[in-house]
């Protein structure tokens, strides 16, 4: 592994850990066994590494969830397959996962953080999920609306249970399964009858 990886790592998980305040480029090289100065080096600053380190988690989940909606062969399925994927991640991944929940446009970041090449990452996600919406209200296995604003919900839905999944401790067992339920009854088309 390249020392700008080792480092990325390491910031990952320490950012996910300890948030961006409390994280250090210290404690980072401690971590990552690089030498201090390399992490200026590769990534400039600790905004520029706490960006870069969101945007690798966020890269990992996109490509899981669209990996999971190509599973699908309506424009619901491709809806479920995404949000399914999505939540499948999230259990997979390592403590790492949390800077992508501490980072997020739904967070409540405070600071020197620029959010905004994040905030137009996850403004693509919604923008992937609403073409699967609208493929779906035209093969008529989605609701009819406006797409993007209903895509909007869904992935409000996606982050607000992925909060509660990981940051409740009493959220149950099963809650992702019955998120994907609730997204699937909620964008079905009605069965003609």
């Amino acid at each position: 592994m390249s020392s700008k990886d080792k480092i990325l790592a390491a910031a990952r998980t320490l950012f996910g850990e300890l948030g961006y305040s409390d994280t250090t480029f210290k404690r980072i090289a401690e971590k990552s066994g690089v030498a201090l100065g390399l992490i200026t080096h590769y990534f400039g600053s600790k905004e520029k590494l706490f960006v870069a380190s969101t945007l690798s988690v966020l890269n990992e989940i996109e490509a899981a969830a669209v990996a999971g909606a190509g599973r699908g062969d309506t424009g619901l399925a491709k809806v479920v397959g995404f949000v399914s994927a999505y939540f499948a991640h999230t259990l997979a991944a390592g403590p790492d996962f949390m800077v992508l929940v501490r980072c997020s446009p739904y967070s409540d970041l405070k600071g020197d953080v620029n959010k905004d090449e994040i905030v137009s990452r996850f403004e693509g996600m919604v923008r992937v999920l609403a073409d699967y919406l609208a493929q779906g209200m035209e093969d008529g296995s989605v609701v009819r609306a406006e797409p993007f604003k209903l895509a909007t919900a869904v992935f409000a839905g996606i982050v607000g249970s992925v909060r509660t999944r990981l940051l409740n401790p009493f959220s149950p067992e099963n809650f992702y399964d019955e998120a994907v339920q609730f997204i699937r009854r909620a964008l079905a088309a009605p069965k003609d009858g």
